[in-house]
């Protein structure tokens, strides 16, 4: 027999790591003197300590080396392969993350780097601001709130930028190298300008027949007039804005549905669903709006 303190020295440890393995039932003292305490070992015991200390560098969970400590050495060295197979597939696991996370970091960045400048751009004319009656010293509390709004459109899709979507008049651009091309090869300035079509029909595109009409000016010179009147819909669902403007018109802007989308979001902490701009030219010489909605179904 040999106390604790020399069957630490003989396995080249510290007390306090054996009174630990004795207290998780690995390796118990051969003896505990029922008036002192004191612990003692075997010197044979020092095998049992070697496998455990091995086992345990390994990454063998407690249960795992309890259940290893009875075999021999066939049985322990069959227990590190696999050991060395799960941790060479656990490698090439992380080493399929790093890749990915690279990949979807720098597509992260292209992405928020790409459409906040196309934002910027879109947002940069004073007489549009101006239309809606918003004053240029809050343009940066505006424009902060289209950040959020877009943060959260990625946060949304943060699992998979492939899922996001862009519509670009009547056709969609999924998936986030499609969108950046779209965006950097100015599809969008061209759409925006389009919008404003002097062959416009007075039937919008792309609203549903069962939207609802929540809201309606005609004839206002100015957005300012009645954009402070329109309903804050908190529901989940699509909002269309559609715009029959005259050639005259201040809001005849490319920036026109980028600021729609800004405003109907600054009104709520999160935007649910979406909002479409349609917009044409007027056929009777005055300014029209009308704000539709159709409600989410449950799917």
């Amino acid at each position: 027999m040999i106390t604790i303190r020399g069957f630490a020295k003989l396995c080249g440890c510290n007390t306090q790591t054996l009174r630990y393995y004795d207290r998780i039932g690995l390796l118990t003292p051969a003896k505990v003197d029922e008036w002192t305490g004191y612990r003692y070992y075997e010197e044979k015991q020092a095998l049992l300590f070697v496998k455990i200390k091995n086992l345990q560098q390994a990454d063998f969970s407690i249960e795992e080396i309890k259940a290893l400590l009875p075999g021999d050495d066939d049985l322990l060295t069959a227990a590190f392969e696999r050991k060395i197979r799960e941790q060479q597939q656990k490698l090439e696991r992380i080493r399929e993350i790093q890749r990915s996370y690279l990949k979807e970091t720098m597509d992260m960045q292209r992405l928020v780097s790409t459409i906040i400048g196309f934002m910027e751009v879109q947002l940069n004319n004073p007489a549009l601001w101006e239309e809606f009656g918003i004053n240029m010293d809050r343009k940066a509390e505006i424009t902060a709130k289209a950040h959020e709004m877009l943060a959260n459109m990625i946060a949304k899709n943060r699992e998979t930028l492939e899922t996001i979507t862009l519509t670009l008049d009547d056709q969609a651009v999924t998936g986030v190298e499609n969108v950046i091309q779209a965006i950097q090869n100015g599809n969008l300035d061209s759409a925006g300008r389009i919008l404003v079509n002097p062959d416009g029909t007075e039937e919008p595109d792309g609203v549903p027949e069962d939207a609802a009409v929540m809201f309606e000016r005609h004839g206002w010179s100015h957005i300012s007039e009645w954009i402070r009147e329109m309903p804050i819909l908190k529901e989940t669902g699509e909002r269309y804005c559609v715009f029959r403007l005259t050639a005259e018109s201040a809001a005849n802007d490319i920036g026109l549905p980028m600021m729609m989308l800004v405003m109907t979001a600054s009104e709520m902490d999160e935007l649910k669903g979406g909002v479409t701009c349609n917009t044409a030219l007027s056929r009777d010489g005055q300014n029209h709006f009308t704000l539709l909605y159709k409600k989410a179904t449950d799917s």
